[in-house]
């Protein structure tokens, strides 16, 4: 299988958010993240669980519509269990992506340089500095979550 960072198609462009809602998905995404309960490994990809609480949904679903702009090559799915229960996002996609998150949210994460080959940021200084700032980090932290 190729390198996910090297293959063009895998490549998250935050340049396709609009840019008044850039700062606030790159902040937004690692603070939904964190509160996940929990992370299971799928074939293609994982799926977080989320306490459904009030404001969840919303916040699930906000991620998604900016996600799906950057990074088209992601399948979401989102399941909300009957009678309160949990909301699952599964985010899963062809071959590649599944190792794309896994080397993103858990190795080279340091790098800065890495950082750059998974978001394209457009030459924007800002951008990239948000992105070192938030991007990943604290989603290594759910993934190695017991």
């Amino acid at each position: 299988m190729n390198n996910p960072i090297e293959t063009q198609s895998l490549v998250c462009d935050l340049t396709t958010i609009p840019a008044a809602e850039r700062e606030e998905h790159i902040t937004s995404a690692p603070q939904l993240f964190q509160s996940a309960q929990e992370v299971r490994e799928l074939p293609n990809g994982y799926a977080f669980r989320f306490m459904n609480g009030p404001g969840k949904f919303l916040s699930v679903a906000k991620y998604i519509e900016y996600e799906r702009l950057c990074c088209p090559f992601f399948d979401f799915e989102l399941e909300i269990q009957s009678d309160s229960g949990a909301l699952w996002l599964r985010l899963t996609g062809k071959e590649g992506v599944k190792e794309l998150l896994r080397i993103g949210l858990l190795e080279n994460l340091g790098n800065r340089n890495d950082l750059k080959k998974l978001i394209q940021t457009g030459g924007d200084a800002k951008l990239d500095e948000l992105v070192s700032q938030f991007a990943f980090p604290q989603l290594r932290d759910i993934l190695n979550k017991d």
